[in-house]
Parts: C-alpha cells; sequence; structure tokens
C-alpha cells in the first residue's frame, strides 16, 4: 500500500468490489502506516470481485497485491462457515482476520454470528475463549497483541479498539481457540510487563 494511505482510503477504494464491513492498515510504533492492511467484505462474491479488481492494481504509483487471508490452521474446524478476509499487502508481508464491532466489554452478536460462533451465554462454552487485555501501550496493534498472546497457545482472533481517530484507546481483546490456552494466558500475561505498562487480563464478561 502507499504509505499515505489510511484506512478510510482503503475502504473507500474496496467499496467500489462490494460492501466493505471493515479495513485496517497496519501501523508501525510511530503510528506510519507499514504498507499493507485487510479488508472484510461482506460476502465470498464481494471479495472474489475485490481480488479480481485490485490484485495488480497501480494506486498511488504502487502495484497492490491482494489475496485472502490466510486463517489460522484450525479456523475451519472452528468456524465450519468462513467468511471472506482479503489482505492488502505489499510481497511478503502477512495479515490476520479483523472483525468489525468490537468494544469495550466484548463482541458484538454481529462478531460471534460472523466467526460462526454463539455467544458466550449459550452452552457452547465459548466464554472460558475471550480475553479482555487492558492497559496497552498506545502504540501497540492488533498484529503485536496476537504474537505476544501467541505464546499461550492458538489464538482465533486479536482486535485491539481504536478511537475515531483510528489510534489505540489501550485495550483489546484476544480469543483463543480452547479454554486451556485461554487460561494459560491469563496466568501468563495478566501483571504482565509489556512495554513498560503492566497488562491486565481477564475472562471477558
Amino acid at each position: 500500500l502507499p504509505y499515505r494511505v489510511r484506512w478510510q482510503d482503503l475502504k473507500d477504494l474496496f467499496r467500489k468490489a462490494g460492501t466493505v464491513l471493515r479495513a485496517d492498515v497496519s501501523l508501525g510504533p510511530d503510528n506510519r502506516s507499514r504498507g499493507h492492511g485487510t479488508v472484510l467484505l461482506a460476502t465470498a462474491e464481494d471479495a472474489g470481485r475485490a481480488i479480481d479488481m485490485f490484485n495488480g492494481y497501480s494506486w498511488q504509483t504502487r502495484i497492490l497485491e491482494v489475496r485472502p487471508d490466510r486463517l489460522p490452521p484450525d479456523f475451519d474446524s472452528l468456524n465450519p462457515n468462513p467468511t471472506p478476509f482479503s489482505t492488502v499487502s505489499s510481497p511478503g508481508t502477512f495479515a490476520s482476520p479483523q472483525i468489525p464491532g468490537s468494544s469495550l466489554g466484548g463482541f458484538t452478536d454481529f462478531d460471534y454470528n460472523l466467526l460462526g460462533f454463539d455467544r458466550p451465554s449459550s452452552s457452547s462454552g465459548n466464554a472460558g475463549r475471550n480475553l479482555f487485555v487492558g492497559n496497552l501501550p498506545f502504540h501497540c496493534q492488533w498484529q503485536d497483541l496476537k504474537d505476544l498472546f501467541r505464546q499461550a497457545g492458538t489464538i482465533v482472533r486479536a482486535d485491539v479498539a481504536l478511537g475515531q481517530d483510528g489510534r489505540s484507546r489501550g485495550f483489546g481483546t484476544v480469543v483463543f481457540a480452547n479454554d486451556y490456552d485461554s487460561e494459560r494466558a491469563v496466568k501468563m500475561f495478566n501483571g504482565y510487563e509489556y512495554n513498560g505498562r503492566v497488562l491486565k487480563v481477564h475472562f471477558d464478561k
């Protein structure tokens, strides 16, 4: 991606292919673009059209590489109805799925439906897999959060809450593939010092 492109620009471009639920541009610690991002489209048809339209597309003198995003290897078993993701990147970069709508305290019904999960209050037992992570450094992006918590086990998704200005609000959520990994993550990272800040990690209510 051109380095001056923000998520709003990415969303505006990909809207030509279909309904964009969310667009994200990966930012470094200095809040500058890393040159890649993710776009979540409403349907597989829209995602396919976006790839056809924009893979190899010249945008502000840069040639885009657009492909379906790579999901965790066990994601298909968790989610029988996978949602289409597209990754927009420069060669050699990878991004993880981003789902819209997460806010303080957890995910919306829309998030759970999109991931193919039941809400945690159901008998599915997913409540034990969702963690709230507070007191994050403000430069921490979802990629950083995922990389950190990956030490505890398999992550289905990681999210950092962003304000309207696109900056971190200092908290996020992590969804693990199983209860064992999430419990280990709480033991490992609650009270853990990360870039000078002591993390608060607990099961999401």
